[in-house]
């Protein structure tokens, strides 16, 4: 059965980034912040997935405003965070972020941005950060790279296997359109009799493609880093992340 994008890799998310150190990122981000915000409190995480990171940043007493475009995910997250007074959640599409108050900095990472596919996307959805911001807020995301696509993922395969279900992970990158697309054959405990299949495509940029988005708006651009450290970021990270500024 063919379904939209992590409407049902939701159910065994957590199962599949397990290989991820939530603490380490969260920790991450707060020396991001320490270093370049100011008086930062209420952050707003607009590709929260699970919420897993967002737990974790809530241990450094940051309030945390959650959404993502999957509803599913969303509901994975409630279920987890139901009891916390210091995250709130909703669905909604991060290239269009709404909050009933201007959040200190909005976060979105682990390539989420990569999700957008043309130049518009882009465009919209730094407009929009830029103005949900307050004043000196700031905005840090990251991107996966070409070096990470090519030395990676070009043919990616994987099988896991949990008590809550299983999935076959195919992964594959077109240079020549710089097109990610990672396909999922997703078997629920719950749903046994059937196989869910999931497309997830992205588009991978050159630093300098990212760099002229930013340029095209009104944020400062603070900085550009390699992996989870403050070394620059380059073409032959796997990773970079970006610090912008209101």
């Amino acid at each position: 059965m063919t379904v939209l994008p992590y409407s049902h890799l939701s159910f065994i998310y957590d199962f599949v980034m397990n290989h991820v150190n939530y603490k380490r990122w969260a920790k991450y981000i707060t020396q991001i912040i320490d270093r370049h915000g100011q008086n930062i409190k209420n952050i707003a995480d607009i590709s929260c997935g699970t919420g897993s990171l967002d737990q974790e940043l809530t241990k450094y007493g940051y309030n945390i405003w959650a959404c993502d475009y999957s509803l599913n995910m969303v509901k994975m997250l409630k279920r987890k965070v139901w009891a916390q007074n210091n995250i709130y959640y909703w669905c909604a599409d991060m290239s269009k972020p709404v909050f009933q108050k201007k959040p200190d900095a909005i976060i979105s990472l682990y390539d989420s941005m990569n999700y957008f596919l043309n130049a518009e996307q882009w465009m919209q959805c730094l407009k929009n950060v830029y103005l949900s911001l307050k004043k000196e807020g700031l905005f840090i995301f990251d991107i996966s790279t070409f070096h990470n696509s090519i030395n990676v993922f070009q043919n990616f395969s994987q099988r896991e296997k949990s008590n809550k279900g299983s999935y076959y992970r195919k992964s594959r990158f077109d240079r020549k359109r710089a097109i990610q697309t990672n396909y999922f054959e997703i078997k629920l405990a719950d749903l046994p009799e059937y196989i869910f299949c999931e497309t997830h495509q992205q588009r991978i940029l050159s630093l300098a493609e990212v760099i002229q988005f930013i340029n095209q708006t009104d944020f400062q651009h603070l900085g550009c880093y390699n992996g989870l450290t403050f070394r620059p970021g380059n073409e032959y990270s796997e990773r970079v992340h970006f610090v912008l500024k209101k």
